[in-house]
């Protein structure tokens, strides 16, 4: 079948179009809507649709808003026939037919309807021509190809032809499913006695076994009976070994309450031991810190009383050299003292007293707490440490050693009386021939009586003497603020009062941990109430809170030390050029001697400085070292009032001998207790109690499996288990029996249909190769040299193998499945009769393939034009621009 041309008129879009087609490849190419898939649609309405057909897919082909009918002329040839064949539908409906040879006809109607599918009957396989038309959207699907005769010609001329054993395999099939499902699974009869044979096979193993239990449940009731019967013996004796037991256990707990009382005396013996070794030791540590204190004193009296003769040696030394250098050279003689007052009072405890019993102690515990409180609040009241007063101190030392360093920069009058008339210094008398020494520090009178009255004021001091004083002032006044003291002596007796404060502190705190140990107060009072009432008095606690002050007493002393610095009033550099002026006149032998002097004076200068610093620390250290010896002596005194050193040693004595005897009680009380082994008999109890509680348990476990095993035998014996046991058997055999012959029955039938259909699916096989190989021809251009296809019995492609990878044909990409749907279409056209074959048309296929394959197509649709025609519509003509041989036909 060839189409030479079609003429289109008022169909759709299209109001006048006619397009020829050659025997080849046509391409007729044009924009979108313009009617290239009318043509392919307006082909299939010719062949299917009479003219006075008003269904839907017709009404659609009439132009909007058109009154006229659509009408289609095509120009064909078929086998032997060619022929015009015209309709146009809905408005002055018409059909005509034309043949114009081998003989001429015309007709119209339904006559030339009807006469046109005949010569379609005749001439050519109409479900080869539906097969090879190819609807837009249409591409991916297969062709349904195993219905087309002139395919099944083709194939039967080169291939080897199936045999027509239908009816033989339907039977064969037919038996085969009496036995096995269509997925070769068990069904039918064959089915359930495959699954009944287990089932009484089962129940007979039931019955077997439990007719052998029945002799066994005999004899377990046997041995249950004998069992229960010596487990009440038992259980007879475990109960007397338990009173037994109980009774022992008895006598022991009165071991045990003797030794904890025995034990309770010896821990407050210990408590009472500790109390007196605790105050022996203070008083001895006490008594070494006094003898330290006073080596400390004579040291350093030894070390200051060095150190003033040492000092004096060397002022005269400064002054001899000071007038040796010029007159005017003043002499720095101040001498540097400090004076340090350290008084600490510490407060002891008191001695306490041998307690003897409980209200004693909680009395004396009452004591100390009421201290230790009061401490507490003294400390909490009071900022100032030890440490505080140091750095105070410390601060207060640097100040005067700056004031003396300011005095002794200063001019000094030395003034001796030498006649009978008075002289004062400052209202202070000199006395006839004496010398009153003094520092301009500021203005100094002096009186010479009847005679003269004389006022001196002193000069500028240098700058950075008034900053180091200033700078020290500052310094100690910061501190004496942030304290909140006056002076080093109010700071030194408060923190003296701490330290008291911390030391009695300690001693009750100490003493309560000593008298209470683990305890609490509240539990040595309940104890002192319960000894009252186990010894049956009437005991008030009359114990009181006697509350004792010390008195803290501290003596303030000031001690004005004169500390002088190291400076020198020298001449002013106007001055001293003047004096070397003046000097290298007079002879360079004098100035050599006047610069000796002078470096002579700088060093005993620095020399007497420093032996002045000396001097004031070691007279602070000296009274820090007295106020110590003070107080310690005063705390010695204080202690020694309330305990002397020989009570606080008999105490201790008392004590250990007490403790010593009340141990030795304990000893035997608890070689009494374990020698009656309590822990063996608590074990020994334990065990008797749980023997009777098991021997219970195991009695009435027993009894139990007894009842259970004689319900078993009666209900055995009733159910008449080995009559069941002979029908079950009997049962089980006969359908053994029955399964055996269906089961050879169904081996033969599957042995049958699957030898039958290996020799169909290899005939099949061979009938589907030369359209396989067509595929596999063709689809290499496309797909390379490694491409195989699997082709079903229904001529489908069932799967794509390349380079070795078979992938499923659902499972390829939507280009993949295209291409090979298309090449299988041309496969056919390829294989039958260009006599009785069809046109192929394709309306915008290969959409998805890439430039690549689209070349490769463009060959093969190249290479299958030459066999048969080939019409293509697509809107893009570069698509299809490679066909070799191809006709182009644009329509606008």
């Amino acid at each position: 079948m060839k189409l030479h041309s079609i003429h289109l008129q008022n169909y759709r879009g299209i109001t006048d179009a006619r397009v020829e087609f050659t025997d080849g490849v046509t391409v007729v190419e044009g924009p979108n809507e313009v009617g290239k898939s009318s043509i392919h649609q307006a082909i299939t309405h010719l062949r299917d649709d009479k003219s006075s057909s008003r269904k839907g897919s017709i009404k659609d082909i009439q132009p909007v808003g058109a009154d006229v009918g659509p009408e289609v002329e095509l120009h064909l040839s078929t086998g032997g026939y060619e022929l015009k064949y015209r309709k146009r539908w809905l408005k002055q409906q018409e059909t005509q037919l034309n043949v114009l040879r081998p003989a001429p006809e015309q007709l119209s109607s339904d006559d030339a309807h009807d006469r046109f599918l005949a010569i379609l009957d005749e001439t050519v396989d109409v479900d080869l021509l539906v097969a090879l038309d190819v609807a837009q959207g249409e591409s991916l699907a297969q062709a349904p190809l195993a219905q087309i005769k002139a395919l099944h010609s083709a194939l039967s001329e080169s291939g080897a032809e199936v045999a027509d054993h239908d009816d033989f395999l339907d039977r064969v099939e037919a038996e085969y499913l009496k036995y096995f499902t269509a997925k070769g699974r068990e069904t039918g009869e064959y089915k359930e006695l495959i699954a009944q044979v287990p089932v009484v096979e089962a129940a007979y193993e039931d019955l077997l076994e439990r007719s052998r239990g029945m002799d066994d449940l005999v004899d377990n009731h046997a041995r249950a009976a004998a069992r229960l019967e010596t487990v009440r013996i038992q259980l007879t004796q475990a109960s007397e070994d338990k009173e037994e037991a109980e009774k022992a256990s008895a006598a022991i707990a009165e071991l045990k309450t003797v030794l904890d009382q025995v034990t309770d005396r010896a821990k407050s013996a210990a408590r009472d031991e500790q109390i007196a070794r605790e105050s022996l030791d203070r008083r001895t540590t006490l008594i070494e810190e006094v003898t330290a204190a006073e080596d400390a004193v004579d040291a350093g009296s030894k070390e200051v009383s060095e150190l003033e003769s040492s000092q004096k040696e060397q002022d005269t030394e400064f002054e001899t050299a000071q007038k040796a250098v010029d007159a005017k050279q003043e002499v720095l003689n101040a001498s540097r003292s400090s004076a340090k007052d350290l008084t600490r009072e510490l407060t002891r405890a008191r001695a306490r007293a041998d307690l003897t019993d409980l209200s004693q102690r909680l009395e004396t515990v009452r004591d100390h707490d009421e201290r230790r409180t009061q401490a507490q609040a003294t400390i909490a009241s009071i900022a100032v440490t030890s440490r505080d007063v140091e750095t105070l101190n410390s601060l207060a030392t640097d100040l005067r050693i700056a004031e003396n360093a300011k005095t002794s920069a200063a001019a000094r009058i030395v003034a001796t009386q030498v006649g009978d008339q008075a002289v004062t210094v400052d209202d202070a008398v000199v006395g006839q021939g004496a010398t009153e020494d003094v520092a301009v520090v500021k203005d100094v009178h002096i009186t010479i009586g009847g005679i003269a009255d004389i006022t001196i004021r002193p000069g500028i001091s240098p700058a950075e003497l008034d900053q180091a004083i200033t700078s020290a002032k500052r310094a100690f006044d910061t501190e004496c603020e942030r304290l909140g003291v006056d002076s080093v002596e109010q700071a030194r007796e408060r923190a003296h009062r701490r330290a008291d404060a911390e030391a009695v502190l300690a001693e009750a705190t100490s003493t309560l941990k000593a008298l209470l140990g683990n305890e609490e107060r509240t539990t040595l009072e309940a104890k002192l109430a319960r000894a009252q009432e186990l010894a049956g008095a009437n005991v008030e606690d009359s114990a009181g809170d006697d509350d004792s002050a010390d008195d803290e007493s501290s003596a303030e002393r000031e001690t004005d030390t004169a500390d002088e610095a190291d400076t020198t009033a020298t001449r002013s550099i106007k001055e001293f050029e003047a004096a070397v002026e003046e000097a290298e006149k007079a002879a360079d032998t004098a100035q050599r001697d006047l610069d000796a002097a002078r470096t002579s004076l700088d060093r005993l200068r620095t020399s007497r400085d420093e032996a002045r610093v000396a001097t004031v620390r070691a007279q602070t250290t000296l009274q820090e070292a007295s106020a110590q010896h003070v107080r310690l002596k005063e705390s010695l005194e204080q202690a020694r009032a309330a305990a002397a050193d020989e009570d606080l040693e008999t105490a201790v004595k008392a004590a250990a001998s007490e403790s010593e005897a009340i141990a030795a009680k304990v000893t035997e009380a608890r070689a009494n207790y374990e020698a009656a082994d309590p822990e063996t008999l608590e074990m020994q109890l334990q065990n008797a109690r749980q023997l009777v509680l098991s021997k219970e348990t195991q009695r009435e476990t027993d009894r139990q499996k007894v009842d259970q095993l004689s319900a078993l035998i009666d209900d055995r014996a009733s159910e008449g288990i080995y009559e069941k046991l002979a029908a079950a058997e009997e049962t089980m055999e006969s359908a053994r029996r029955r399964l055996s012959r269906l089961r050879r029955q169904a081996r033969a039938i599957d042995l049958l249909r699957s030898t039958v259909l290996a020799h169909k699916e290899e005939a099949q096989r061979k009938y589907v190769a030369p359209f396989k190989e067509q595929i596999e021809r063709l689809g290499r251009l496309v797909f390379g040299p490694g491409l195989s296809v699997d082709v079903s019995e229904n001529l489908e492609i069932v799967s794509r193998t390349l380079n070795e990878r078979t992938v499923a044909f659902e499972s390829l990409s939507g280009g993949t499945k295209e291409q090979l749907a298309l090449i299988g279409r041309l496969a056919v056209a390829t294989l039958v009769d260009s006599d009785s074959g069809a046109p192929v048309i394709l309306d915008d296929a290969f959409g998805f393939a890439d430039a690549e394959r689209l070349n490769a197509l463009n060959v093969i649709l190249g290479t299958v034009g030459q066999r048969a025609q080939v019409i293509l519509l697509t809107c893009q003509p570069d698509r299809f621009g490679n066909i070799g041989g191809a006709t182009t036909v644009s329509l606008s």
